[in-house]
């Protein structure tokens, strides 16, 4: 199966396979040859007690080997015929594997072999070892049945105990496994959730440090994906509600004129045309603020005076203010930053503004430039009626109004506050309003220096 749990299960298994094969392998070799080494010596100390025993009498008495070969050749002569035509070989090594005396004398001072140092048999005196006896052209030693039948159960036990380790890592592998996949499975199933528009699908936070950050990004775009789905919905129910007034009106008054109701002249055919100039700043709003939104609207920078700047915008606005009975003025520090904007889009912010202001505002309107500590802030004030925190907090929404009426009637879009906000935005910025029922409300902006 091409199953990722069933390959860690797989890897998990292949892994303790070779570690406990390889393991128990060695322990069995081992066993098998300390064992038969162990039998050997036996034999040895068994059939040469009379020697051993004169050695270790001989050591304890001179605290030395000297004369040692002497002994060694009377237990040669010693074995008789039974033992060859001279008796067995011995080998008399120190403490330190060197051959001391030797029943042929050509092996003294060369040292045992490692497989000889196995089969040696320690000489004790007073519970210390001083020397080893190597009985040379033993061979190997036959086992007898018990013997045998020892190391036979030592390979079962192994082979028994690494059947259960290979089972018992089989068995774990599975587990860890389908807990490392199972956050995986459960992610599938949310995005397939997802897929079937079951937009904000939350994954619980469980399982390693990795995984929980997983379900948490996974958790956020889930969110942000729901959040944009609700928010493309209201775009399209305000946009299709934005056009339904001018559509209709456009169609009623063709309609009419079509029936003679009114009469087909300029004043008729103006009406007609002021409502397709609303859908088309309408259209033309949309567009700005959706390519605002996506980072995809040019901006030419250049550096500007604020001050001069704020200055040249209200000049500006002047007639329009005065025509709206509005007292229009200046606030401005002395030596402000240059700030690096787009003159345009700049304009087109203070003009969303002045405009939102003028529109409801019979008393005046202050703006002001200021210092900050990264650059200048400026501010739109007036006298008008003011918002209350619930409007506040959706201000900058688009299409959202405190009053439809003068809106309308003004040719707004309900687009210029979130266009407004989209241009900080790209500037770098940030905006805010701050207003108190009854006592107008200010809309500041804070843009960068050129240096900041």
């Amino acid at each position: 199966m091409n199953r990722l749990w069933v390959r860690l299960a797989g890897a998990f298994l292949l892994v303790a396979l070779m570690a406990v094969g390889g393991v128990a392998l060695v322990i069995n070799r081992t066993t098998d040859s300390s064992f038969r080494s162990y039998i050997r010596q036996q034999t040895t100390a068994n059939a040469n007690t009379d020697l051993i025993q004169a050695l270790e009498a001989h050591y304890a008495s001179t605290g030395s080997w000297a004369g040692a070969q002497n002994i060694l050749a009377n237990a040669r002569g010693g074995h008789g015929s039974g033992q060859g035509r001279g008796g067995p070989l011995f080998l008399l090594a120190g403490t330190d594997y060197t051959v001391v005396a030797a029943t042929d004398p050509q092996q003294i001072d060369h040292s045992l072999s490692s497989t000889e140092r196995e089969q040696a048999l320690a000489l004790m005196v007073d519970g210390q070892t001083v020397g080893y006896l190597l009985r040379e052209g033993a061979g190997a030693q036959a086992l007898d049945q018990a013997q045998q039948k020892f190391l036979d159960d030592v390979s079962d036990v192994l082979l028994l105990a690494a059947v259960g380790a290979m089972l018992l890592a089989l068995a774990m592998g599975v587990a860890l496994a389908w807990l490392l996949v199972r956050p995986l499975h459960d992610l599938r199933q949310s995005a397939a959730a997802i897929t079937q528009g079951h937009l904000g699908t939350q994954l619980p936070l469980a399982g390693t440090a990795e995984f929980r950050e997983v379900a948490a990004a996974f958790n956020r775009m889930s969110s942000a994906l729901a959040e944009s789905e609700a928010v493309r919905q209201r775009m399209t129910s305000d946009i299709a509600h934005e056009l339904r007034s001018p559509v209709s009106v456009i169609r009623g008054q063709l309609e009419a004129m079509m029936d003679g109701v009114f009469p087909l002249n300029t004043e008729q055919l103006a009406l007609v045309y002021d409502q397709t100039l609303h859908l088309g700043r309408l259209i033309e709003d949309l567009r700005t603020l959706t390519r605002a939104e996506s980072g995809r609207l040019p901006l030419e920078y250049s550096a500007l005076n604020p001050g001069a700047f704020v200055q040249r915008v209200v000049a500006d606005f002047a007639p329009l203010a005065q025509e709206e009975s509005v007292d229009l003025r200046t606030e401005i520090d002395t030596d402000l930053p240059v700030i690096y904007a787009d003159a345009d889009r700049l304009r087109q912010i203070f003009a969303n503004l002045l405009t939102n202001a003028l529109a409801h505002t019979r008393g005046s309107i202050t703006v002001k430039a200021s210092h900050t500590p990264t650059g200048v802030c400026f501010t739109i004030a007036d006298t008008g009626p003011g918002l209350t925190p619930e409007q506040a907090a959706h201000i900058f929404e688009r299409f959202y109004r405190t009053d439809d009426a003068r809106q309308r009637d003004r040719g707004g879009s309900g687009l210029g506050l979130a266009i407004t906000q989209e241009l900080v935005r790209l500037h770098g910025g940030r905006i805010w309003v701050e207003s108190i029922p009854g006592q107008g409300s200010a809309f500041c902006f804070e843009l960068p220096a050129d240096d900041a």
